[in-house]
């Protein structure tokens, strides 16, 4: 069954095995929890959340429209209400996914608490500003996809079941990135590399593959070896693991001093903390390229990866 549902889509297995299970429920019942799909960007969060909805059909068997909404431009609850619920939502058979849900606004994640609270005949009426919003759970399925699911109101992400993504294999990767380019031919040890650059994103992999048939099209060649490899990486400046130059800065910074605080790196690298921590170390950390106990300290594995080429 997963197979016909997600055709395409490479890995994520769980994900994958979850789905089917919730969509196989909703052709018995026209019932969807409130799913939440959490992960990083690039883990094809999106994409499943959309291969989902295409199977969601209505009792005569046509498909539901899918509207993708980013919470960030949903200013209030007046905005939801007026713009998006009265001409879009209600009434209609309709699956919507709120995208960047952390970033939905106050006095909207209030409102969700109650209309999500449902009744069991899954009709449930919210009252705002004098008017009467009926929301029919049976007709609007409503998914959330968010990459930072700790800014989520406790109370509201207990009523949603979360669908964890995780990062790809490698093996995973490869496959992503050679089926954007069926035409080219890789030796393995060139694809295995290659897909280690990608960070375990699958983004990351389709960006990769479309530099590759630029670089096999300025070679005039099809086929990608180890020495196709070493010069795509030398020519497009790609590092080991796909690490950026400032990451490879911060490494070299750790390495230099021993061990830094973040006020340090901060004043070396000309960047501020906030980025720091959320555009590179948290990649560094995650593959143990560096450590952080009370200051900032490089590790084995990234003292071995500056001297790396692979």
């Amino acid at each position: 069954m997963s197979k016909d549902i997600f055709d395409g889509l490479i890995g994520q297995d769980n994900v994958k095995k979850k789905l089917s299970f919730y969509l196989k429920a909703f052709n018995k019942t026209s019932i969807c929890p409130f799913l939440n799909f959490v992960g990083a960007k690039g883990l094809g969060k999106t994409e499943f959340a959309k291969s989902f909805a295409r199977n969601l059909t209505n009792e005569d068997g046509s498909k539901r429209p899918f509207i993708e909404i980013n919470c960030s431009t949903i200013k209030n609850n007046e905005a939801f209400f007026e713009q998006i619920f009265l001409p879009v939502i209600a009434n209609n058979e309709v699956t919507i996914l709120l995208d960047e849900a952390h970033a939905l606004p106050k006095d909207l994640t209030n409102a969700f608490l109650t209309i999500f609270n449902t009744e069991s005949s899954h009709v449930k009426d919210f009252h705002w500003e004098e008017q009467v919003f009926t929301f029919n759970f049976k007709k609007q399925t409503f998914l959330f996809a968010t990459t930072e699911s700790d800014k989520l109101f406790p109370p509201l992400k207990d009523r949603l079941t979360t669908i964890d993504f995780e990062p790809y294999k490698y093996s995973e990767l490869g496959k992503i990135l050679h089926s954007k380019i069926p035409d080219v031919k890789f030796e393995d040890d060139a694809l295995e590399k290659l897909s280690k650059t990608t960070r375990g994103n699958a983004r990351n992999a389709v960006m990769r593959a479309k530099e590759i048939m630029l670089f096999c099209e300025a070679e005039n060649s099809p086929n990608f070896t180890n020495e196709s490899y070493e010069k795509f990486c030398e020519t497009l400046g790609i590092l080991p693991h796909g690490i950026t130059c400032t990451e490879k800065q911060i490494l070299e910074i750790l390495e230099e001093r021993g061990s830094c605080t973040l006020a340090m790196l901060s004043a070396s690298t000309g960047l501020s903390p906030s980025s720091i921590r959320a555009d590179h170390e948290l990649y560094l950390l995650r593959k143990n390229f560096m450590q952080i106990d009370g200051k900032r300290k490089i590790t084995s594995h990234g003292k071995k990866l500056l001297t790396s080429k692979e």
